[in-house]
């Protein structure tokens, strides 16, 4: 599987990815998996052992140990290459790879479109429902998903903490004021930055993907100001403060203006 956020290669059991830090959605589905193949493996092996022990013979222990060699080795290759959430991955990557070949035209124009409208969330939304960020076809277009992503999961954040979602879950205001720290501080080097290892002429930058980006940074950085209060020198400075200024700097707003343990409209 693909980090939702930098595109490269995870393995099943990554709970963060190696290259970009950012969380893996699918950990969970795969840790349940596993856990399903051990309990199945457990109760085979509490059914097998109590026979072996009442045969008391040498020829029996060596099929109960023969036994369950073959149901760790099994167990470990379904997990490995047939796991439920790696099989519809692989399938679902494959409609969507066809699927995007075959509307190429009508996707690069809804592109376009949505990256001169400046519609972030929607953006965002679009490059992942068709797997862009990992299609060869929209490399011109990296910086620009980053950006969409980062804004879009800022809003979310925003928006949990807006409505109170963390009434309903683990999940804290100032969890949510760490994750945005987090995106704002990584914007210099996952957006702007040398992340992508290409130069300030590349198609990346210029024309309208280079002022996507600087309207994008503009927009994002005006919303955090609004939601959070934020002086105008407050707003400017946080793209250069350190990840906990900035988390330090939102929360004692955030919990002057939307008070822990009550639903906020």
């Amino acid at each position: 599987m693909k980090c939702k956020y930098c595109g490269n290669n995870l393995k099943p059991e990554d709970e963060f990815c190696p290259y970009c830090g950012r969380e893996n959605p699918h950990t969970s589905g795969y840790i349940r998996i596993r856990k399903k193949y051990e309990e199945e493996y457990d109760l085979t092996r509490n059914e097998i052992v109590p026979k072996d022990i009442k045969k008391n013979s040498r020829r029996s222990r060596g099929v109960v140990i023969a036994v369950m060699v073959a149901v760790v080795l099994f167990m470990n290759f379904l997990i490995m290459n047939y796991s439920d959430i790696e099989h519809r991955e692989m399938i679902n990557s494959q409609k969507t790879e066809k699927e995007v070949d075959e509307n190429i035209d009508k996707i690069q124009a809804t592109l376009k479109e949505l990256e001169k409208n400046r519609e972030y969330i929607a953006l965002d939304n679009y490059s992942l429902n068709y797997r862009l960020r990992s299609n060869d076809e929209f490399n011109e277009y990296s910086r620009v998903f980053t950006a969409a992503i980062n804004y879009e999961t800022i809003y979310s954040d925003i928006i949990s903490i807006v409505c109170g979602y963390g009434m309903y879950g683990e999940k804290t205001n100032k969890d949510y004021c760490d994750d945005i720290a987090i995106y704002i501080s990584n914007w210099t080097d996952y957006v702007e930055g040398e992340f992508w290892s290409d130069t300030p002429d590349s198609y990346m930058h210029i024309g309208e993907h280079g002022q996507f980006l600087i309207d994008a940074k503009k927009d994002l950085q005006d919303m955090v100001a609004v939601y959070f209060n934020l002086t105008d020198e407050q707003a400017d400075a946080m793209w250069t403060m350190e990840e906990k200024e900035i988390s330090a700097m939102l929360y004692k707003n955030c919990a002057e203006i939307y008070p822990e343990g009550e639903y906020n409209e």
